[in-house]
């Protein structure tokens, strides 16, 4: 399918698109580059409300029972991981 661009770079993403990938007003696209071809992907991520409730249930008050301090907890998750800012 092809869209035009307009004087301002904008393109109309083709309904058919916006409905079987589930993108309304408002929501944000990643956009990549491919060799010559962009690649357009919805950046939001959509969830389940109750599987997030039973989630925050299931989790609720999890630091409150740890002996360890929260940001070393976090360091320990981190390290040697590309987010390793503290090294060793």
């Amino acid at each position: 399918m092809k869209v035009k661009v307009s004087g301002r770079g904008q393109i109309c993403l083709p309904g058919a698109y916006r409905k079987r990938l589930d993108i309304a007003p408002g929501d944000v696209l990643e956009v990549m580059e491919s060799g010559r071809s962009l690649i357009l992907r919805p950046t939001r991520k959509k969830g389940n409300k109750k599987e997030l409730t039973v989630l925050l249930e299931r989790t609720s008050g999890i630091w409150g029972k740890s002996t360890k301090d929260g940001a070393e907890t976090v360091r320990e998750i981190r390290r040697g991981s590309t987010r390793d800012v503290w090294g060793d």
